[in-house]
């Protein structure tokens, strides 16, 4: 057959000369790419569906309606304004770091003080950037002896965040970044989360490994314990046999066998949220900056109101039994970011770092 006859017929097994074989074996092909580009399609929105789930308002709505319909509870849903907050970016970091806290003392100084001073040596030891790394190598050509506490205790002049953010940034693009977020209208732009978002994109990022764990990491070690009173322990922090469950779940906090009106007192300073669920009963939520949250859950009465700011100590509330609870105690809860420490490890670490006597 010459080539203009089989351009004629490309299907010469059919009797009628049709080309009926070629479009069957076409529409196979147009088929399979109809699927290929169907997956596509679908992996790309679920990848937009967890994005929005996981950082936008919509996703924080959804996220709280859920919960109050299956019962869940709703203590840990961010408030919509935080998925604005990019924070430190680091929250799964940070946990790791706290739970891999030295128990040696560190000794004192009349350079960076504590909570910053432990905060900064965990972080530093274990997840300095390279323009950290650099500036310490710099510091012991002249020092062999040098360390990174050494460091800072010789540069630090009062703020813990101009020594930190010096490790990481020059001063010419930190000075620049501060100037346009007061024009911006920030009331405070010398703090790292006012001026951070003004920074060029290599030094935000170096940052927030440094300056952004440190702070959350010192903010978390610098809460103080919400009941003054003798008590007991009666659950601690994660895997448990649920009490009214009757299965192992994960407990996100510590449970404080207190009696019903004990008072509550708050962490640390911040800003209050407040709310009401079947699991957690009345509870408050304080902000804390940088990223760090309490929660105080299964409240008799709540003593404070949403947007409230409070002080280290201030009474927030009345412990009780509301919400699924087997007798009354204090739920209390540490997230950095959106995730939870052991409160109990926190505690013992700030007690370390207290001064002896």
């Amino acid at each position: 057959m010459s080539r203009r006859d089989r351009l004629r017929n490309p299907a010469p097994w059919l009797s009628d000369g049709s080309t009926s074989g070629y479009a069957f074996r076409s529409k196979r092909k147009g088929d399979a790419r109809k699927r290929r580009f169907g997956i596509l399609d679908a992996a790309v929105v679920l990848v937009v569906l967890v994005a929005v789930w996981s950082r936008t308002p919509v996703g924080a709505l959804a996220e709280l309606a859920v919960a109050s319909i299956t019962g869940a509870p709703t203590d840990d849903v961010r408030p919509l304004i935080a998925y604005f907050d990019t924070g430190t970016g680091e929250a799964e970091a940070l946990t790791e770091l706290i739970a891999e806290l030295d128990p040696a003392e560190l000794a004192p100084s009349d350079g960076l003080p504590e909570p910053w001073r432990t905060a900064a040596h965990v972080v530093l030891s274990r997840h300095a950037p390279v323009e950290a790394r650099r500036a310490l190598h710099e510091a012991q050509q002249e020092d062999p002896e040098a360390t990174w506490l050494t460091l800072l205790d010789d540069r630090y002049d009062g703020d813990p965040t101009a020594v930190l953010e010096g490790l990481v940034v020059e001063s010419a693009q930190r000075d620049r970044a501060i100037a346009r977020a007061l024009a911006a209208g920030e009331a405070h732009p010398e703090r790292w989360d006012a001026h951070r978002g003004y920074l060029p994109l290599r030094d935000r990022l170096a940052g927030d490994k440094v300056v952004g764990q440190v702070l959350a990491l010192g903010t978390a070690l610098d809460l103080t314990w919400p009941v003054d009173r003798p008590h007991r322990i009666s659950s601690g922090w994660g895997e448990r046999h649920h009490p009214v469950l009757k299965t192992r779940k994960f407990h996100n906090g510590v449970d404080l066998a207190v009696p019903t009106g004990t008072p509550i007192l708050a962490a640390q300073a911040g800003t209050v949220r407040v709310g009401e669920d079947r699991v957690s009963g009345r509870y408050v939520v304080i902000d804390h900056g940088h990223g760090v949250r309490t929660s105080y859950c299964h409240l008799d009465r709540i003593g404070v109101t949403k947007g409230q700011q409070v002080k280290p100590g201030d009474r927030i509330g009345l412990s009780g039994n509301t919400g699924r609870s087997t007798g009354p105690h204090l739920h209390f809860v540490v997230r950095i970011g959106r995730e939870t420490v052991d409160p109990e490890r926190l505690r013992r670490a700030k007690r370390r770092g207290e001064p002896s006597g």
